[in-house]
């Protein structure tokens, strides 16, 4: 068994739900396994089909001085790169558990060496992006490479027991991660001030989710430990985040930063620790959810900045967590106005309540 998030007693229920034909699961289960056929047909991706460099370097994203406005001239190559490869590793692995087919597993690994071990075309493990791809350009941020890795981190932790990954490979992805993921143990600050908006929730996952991959359960307690320290900090006592709120892409950010508190946490919830249920002074995960579901169900309330609308589908993966902990149709009804399920390619799958 992969460990206890995820765990082979989620996969067995997941199982009997989609033998069943009961949804959410089966139609879920359906997108999944889409996925995973079109993952099993693509050639190995790498950082280095992005100008030829082992290093992870990216132009930033918007425009100087003008937040939210993408620069159409920017190279987000590795991050694009990084996030496909996630990807198509994580439903991969997902199939793998489910159906027990080897050959996913296999193809799983065959895109995981490849970023990470293979001579000709694995990354180098900074940790953070190095410097811009295009010169002059100024560079992005490191919140480009936490959020691009995650999936790909998932994907190994569910690999793990896998018996046709030797231990020397596997060995030698977990170096890898390590080097990877010790980088982003300090502390980011800003202006003398430690971080608690979206990019400190990106963060926390990208340590998770690396932690998961290692086996280090006391970085995982690290992470679940700085996740309690900073929801006071994070949101007014209307459950707004200011930080997010004040880009000019407000809710964008505020589902951004929430996807991250929530992934956390429902990682948390597989080692019976009760993120979700923190409340400090009155704020907690539930009171910021519950702000914005109010105005994602009628967005015309909503009194902050977007310079662009909403995607037709957003990623609400904090939703389907939240409906899961809490049972409140108003999270469903957030997802079905903004798409419907399932949400993502495994989402709905693997969180969905039971």
């Amino acid at each position: 068994m992969a460990g206890r998030y995820w765990s082979e007693r989620r996969f067995d229920s997941i199982r009997q739900h989609v033998a069943a034909g009961e949804e959410p699961w089966a139609s879920a289960h359906a997108a999944m396994m889409k996925s995973a056929e079109q993952a099993m047909t693509i050639d190995p991706l790498h950082i280095r089909q992005n100008g030829g460099s082992p290093w992870f370097r990216q132009d930033a994203v918007y425009i100087p001085g003008q937040d939210g406005v993408r620069n159409p001239e920017s190279n987000c190559g590795s991050s694009g790169l990084a996030k496909r490869a996630g990807h198509a590793c994580l439903v991969l692995a997902i199939a793998w558990r489910i159906v027990g087919d080897t050959q996913y597993a296999d193809k799983a690994l065959q895109l995981i060496h490849a970023w990470c071990i293979d001579q000709n075309t694995r990354m180098f493990p900074s940790g953070f992006v190095i410097d811009a791809a295009t010169p002059g350009m100024g560079y992005g941020g490191d919140i480009v490479l936490m959020a691009a890795f995650p999936d790909m981190f998932l994907a190994m932790y569910l690999l793990a027991d896998f018996d046709g990954w030797n231990l020397p490979a596997r060995a030698a992805v977990k170096r890898w991660v390590r080097q990877m993921i010790d980088r982003q143990r300090p502390l980011m600050f800003y202006k003398g001030y430690d971080m608690y908006n979206n990019w400190e929730d990106h963060r926390l996952e990208y340590l998770a989710t690396g932690a998961l991959a290692i086996d280090d359960a006391d970085l995982l307690l690290e992470v679940f430990s700085r996740w309690r320290d900073i929801i006071p900090m994070k949101m007014t006592d209307e459950g707004i985040l200011p930080r997010e709120a004040e880009r000019t892409r407000s809710m964008h950010y505020t589902i951004f930063a929430l996807n991250g508190m929530a992934r956390v946490a429902d990682i948390a919830a597989g080692y019976d620790i009760d993120l979700a249920g923190t409340v400090i002074n009155g704020r907690s995960l539930k009171l910021a959810v519950d702000s914005a579901a109010g105005y994602l169900l009628d967005m015309s309330r909503w009194p902050h900045q977007m310079i662009e609308p909403l995607d037709k589908k957003p990623d609400l993966t904090v939703f389907e967590v939240a409906y899961a902990r809490w049972g409140e149709e108003r999270y469903l009804d957030v997802i079905n106005a903004h798409g419907g399920r399932p949400v993502g390619d495994f989402v709905t799958l693997m969180t969905a309540r039971v």
